[in-house]
This record gives structure tokens, C-alpha cells and sequence, in this order.
């Protein structure tokens, strides 16, 4: 019982940020050293790093380890430290979308654990002609999309708010992964 009350504890956050999908949100585009990087530490009372460790690795797989050409998974038991890229199209409003490409690496510990999304770039087409170029979020959206340098780019901050609405369900569904032990 005790768990589950912690367990909606943590979801609250997220599930009022869920709310406001596809709303505006402040801080869009966090930064760390320069780079768009996105990091949730959690609080998992009562669990060994193993314990985390095993259940992280286990939902890495099932979400990400079936393609290898879209995503893939890198698991060091040792460290406590899981790998993964991944690939996914994200639709920017009802008719832009972009295929997203990330890295989340999660730091597993006695009691807790840390996820980080970095080395975020988006493949992007505007005119749908399959001619996608490669552009790196922080010409995109660094700044909370002000410091957009990519001219075919005309509203950043609808990059800004769909990477930041993604990322959000990416830790939720994280959450989730840990809090059904």
C-alpha cells in the first residue's frame, strides 16, 4: 500500500504536465554544457540498484530492443548503466511531423535512478518529398526555440514543446516500468 501512494506521488507531475499536451511550456529546451539534455532523477524507496537495474532493462528491451534499425539497447549490469537510441516519428501539430533521433542513457543506483535524453536531432522535410536533412536540436531549439539557426524551420518552439511533451511521456512510461514491481 505504501508503495502504491509513492507511486501516485511520483505520477502527479506528470500527469498534470500530460494536461497540457501540446500546450506551451516555459522551459522547453533544457541545456547541460552547451547540448539539449532532458534529465528525470527519481526516488524508488526500498529497491537495490540490481533490483532498478533489472526492471529498466527489462522495459529497454521490450520497448527497444525489437528493431535493431530504429532503436537499440546497451545494458552494463556492472555500472548500473543502461544505453539506448532510438528513432520515432513525431507529429509537431495535425500536419508537420519529423523523425526524432535521441539517446536516453539511465543511471541506475540503490533507491533511485537518473534518465537523461541528450544528443537529440531531428530529420526534417517540410514539403514531404523523403528528402530529409539532419539538423541537431540546438540549432532548433536551444533557447526555447530563439535560438533557431535552420531556415526552413519557420515555428521552433512547436519543436520545443512536442521534443519536451515526448520526452515527459518517455519518463512516465519509465515510471511506470519501475513502479510495477
Amino acid at each position: 500500500m505504501k508503495r502504491i501512494i509513492i507511486g501516485l506521488l511520483f505520477l502527479l507531475p506528470f500527469l498534470m504536465v500530460a494536461q497540457g499536451h501540446k500546450g506551451n511550456v516555459a522551459e522547453c529546451a533544457p541545456m547541460k554544457d552547451g547540448k539539449v539534455c532532458y534529465r528525470d532523477t527519481v526516488q524508488v524507496h526500498d529497491m537495490k540498484q540490481l533490483e532498478v537495474f533489472k526492471l529498466i532493462n527489462a522495459w529497454a528491451k521490450k520497448n527497444y530492443g525489437k528493431d535493431v534499425f530504429m532503436s537499440n539497447v546497451n545494458a552494463y549490469q556492472s555500472k548500473g548503466i543502461i544505453s539506448l537510441t532510438s528513432k520515432v516519428e513525431l507529429l509537431l501539430n495535425d500536419t508537420d511531423k519529423t523523425i526524432i533521433k535521441y539517446k536516453m542513457q539511465i543511471f541506475c543506483h540503490d533507491n533511485s535512478y537518473t534518465a537523461e535524453v541528450s544528443k537529440i536531432s531531428y530529420q526534417y522535410d517540410p514539403n514531404n518529398e523523403k528528402k530529409y536533412k539532419n539538423y541537431p536540436a540546438e540549432s532548433i531549439i536551444a533557447n526555447n526555440g530563439k535560438g533557431n539557426t535552420v531556415a526552413i524551420v519557420k515555428d521552433p518552439k512547436l519543436f520545443c514543446n512536442a521534443t519536451f511533451f515526448f520526452v515527459e511521456d518517455l519518463f512516465d512510461d519509465l515510471l511506470s516500468a519501475v513502479n510495477k514491481e
